[in-house]
């Protein structure tokens, strides 16, 4: 069964902080649920797409978030300088200021400044999304999304869940891509 939302009437703001569907309720591990509000998260899904995400950003996105797909947490996430956690991929400073245009030769210490530019900007946290993705390849990606510079071996478990969650995008059709539904997974925190 495919399902389609009619989103043309819906005007995609750049800044997804005004469509705030909740993190919660989770449904059991892999087991697909709705979320709170599905129109909202079908039509983050899509601006993510329209940003020119693929599949498996997507899938980073629903792992970080859950059904909120755009930066539902504060800046840097509780870490500060090179941990900083950033954007709808809760991508760290370090990644950020060594491999996307616009941000290479920024310190450390400049995460909350700067990098407010990618945590409210969908748009440009896909863009950077693609470009550490294309540059770093998946399992240095890994490796550096999850781990950072101190533990580079967390990237491997990491990794199996992004392609978890990659797959249940894909099902159906790929359907999970753009409806209101998500999944879950509980993956360990860094």
């Amino acid at each position: 069964m495919v399902v389609t939302f009619a989103l043309s009437a819906l005007a995609m703001p750049t800044n997804l902080q005004t469509l705030t569907p909740t993190l919660l309720p989770r449904g059991a591990e892999g087991e697909p649920f709705t979320c709170p509000d599905p129109s909202g998260t079908a039509a983050a899904k899509k601006a993510l797409i329209d940003a020119g995400a693929q599949t498996v950003d997507i899938a980073i996105a629903m792992l970080e978030n859950g059904c909120a797909f755009h930066a539902a947490f504060p800046a840097g996430n509780n870490k500060k300088d090179d941990s900083a956690e950033l954007g709808v991929y809760r991508n760290n400073w370090h990644m950020v200021r060594t491999h996307c245009d616009g941000f290479q030769g920024a310190g450390p210490g400049e995460w909350y400044t700067r990098g407010q530019e990618l945590h409210n900007d969908v748009a440009l946290a896909t863009r950077c999304q693609r470009q550490l993705w294309d540059q770093l390849g998946p399992q240095q990606y890994f490796s550096l999304q999850r781990g950072g510079l101190g533990n580079p071996g967390a990237g491997a478990e990491y990794g199996k869940y992004v392609e978890k969650y990659r797959m249940f995008c894909e099902a159906d059709g790929g359907v999970h891509k753009t409806d209101g539904i998500c999944t879950y997974w509980n993956v360990a925190s860094m």
